[in-house]
């Protein structure tokens, strides 16, 4: 597998998700970063950023952090379908969400 997305939760705990290239097909670039902050605003979360700018990175991050660990092992159809859709948005075949560290 070329693409992969690993998962660093709050414990610690390290999670890695090879993706298929069937599985990233159902997201362009333009199609993921909109599904992405659709996402975001359905699960009702905020800006963390006292400006009010949203970037696409603080929407990952906190979608991320929106699922239950256990969401992640095994990970859920919907877990699946966020990580190939953060994958897409930021245009690399690899992506550490690292939510213990905050960053990707």
């Amino acid at each position: 597998m070329d693409h992969e997305v690993s998962v660093v939760l709050k414990n610690g705990e390290r999670y890695d998700f090879p993706l298929g290239a069937d599985e990233l097909a159902a997201f362009e670039p333009a199609a993921a970063r909109h599904w992405i902050a659709d996402a975001f605003l359905s699960a009702g979360l905020e800006t963390p950023n006292p400006m009010g700018k949203m970037l696409l990175v603080d929407q990952i991050l906190l979608l991320a952090l929106n699922f239950k660990p256990a969401d992640y092992h095994p990970a859920t159809a919907d877990v699946r379908r966020f990580l190939c859709a953060a994958l897409r948005a930021m245009g690399r075949p690899t992506l550490t969400i690292d939510l213990a560290a905050y960053k990707l």
